[in-house]
């Protein structure tokens, strides 16, 4: 499952000469996620001035996982504000630049940077074929699949695709086949799968109204919701995505409508950014 923790404190600090990050997280106060904080600059000092050793390190590690209550080497939590919960299955929050984010594990989001296709494809295609190229195997993998539901959105730069069907987890072996088969962004796929769910932002970038970065609230207080006001007006006639095609079935899910919603996808005439 996703590993949102509500409390969550970060903060650069110099212990014996070295600046480390430091971070403490809780699911259950903020006072708490402070203390966990401090636990870890206090195992950064033990490890810091003893010997290292391959077994001490690891040892390190692992415990450093304990604290963020996590048993996976290479698993991470999302350490964003939260500002809605639809449901178990999704959650809303604000990401560093301020957008909106929705992170979610009950529908499958894949961020397509380039699309090449097959290997003549990709020699006589070009970028102009790359949505047809797309669409033309989103197809086929429906055809393939009966039970498979695709939906194809052009961005800025690219593509998203939001899928759903039998078997389609994080981390599974039907979502390895699939991002393999679509060329998934590589820096998405292994975002995915450290922060154990799909992701998908819902709002337009800052800087394309040249906004300055999101000050988050743990830091700024009411500046943040200054911010996110003029954040708001200024990026009201953007849209992130904009819907080209659906395959397999009609994919029916509230989450997809809060996504077209928010993103403005079926406006067609809308600027991308």
């Amino acid at each position: 499952m996703m590993n949102i923790p509500p409390f969550w404190v970060r903060e650069r600090r110099e212990i014996l000469g070295r600046r480390i990050r430091l971070r403490g997280l809780s699911h259950h106060s903020q006072q708490e996620a402070e203390e966990l904080m401090a636990e870890r600059a206090r195992m950064w000092h033990d490890f810091l001035s003893g010997v290292g050793s391959a077994d001490r390190a690891e040892a390190f590690r692992a415990g450093l996982r304990q604290l963020d209550a996590c048993s996976e080497p290479y698993s991470a939590a999302i350490l964003e504000p939260i500002e809605q919960q639809p449901d178990a299955h999704n959650i809303i929050t604000r990401n560093r630049y301020g957008c909106r984010v929705l992170n979610t594990v009950s529908l499958c989001f894949v961020d397509v940077d380039r699309f090449r296709g097959g290997f003549w494809s990709s020699l006589f295609g070009g970028r102009s074929k790359e949505g047809a190229l797309l669409a033309q195997a989103l197809r086929a993998l429906c055809e393939k699949d009966s039970g498979l539901s695709a939906r194809l959105y052009k961005t800025a730069h690219g593509w998203r695709v939001i899928l759903k069907g039998e078997g389609l987890t994080i981390g599974s072996a039907r979502e390895d086949e699939l991002f393999a088969a679509l060329q998934a962004d590589p820096m998405y796929t292994k975002l995915c799968r450290s922060q154990r769910c799909w992701r998908a932002r819902l709002s337009p970038k800052p800087f394309y109204r040249g906004l300055k970065r999101y000050p988050l609230p743990q830091h700024a207080g009411e500046r943040a919701d200054e911010w996110i006001a003029a954040y708001e007006k200024a990026t009201s006639g953007l849209a992130v995505c904009r819907l080209v095609d659906c395959f397999g079935p009609t994919l029916r899910d509230p989450m997809v409508e809060l996504h077209d919603a928010e993103t403005q996808a079926l406006k067609p005439d809308m600027e991308l950014a």
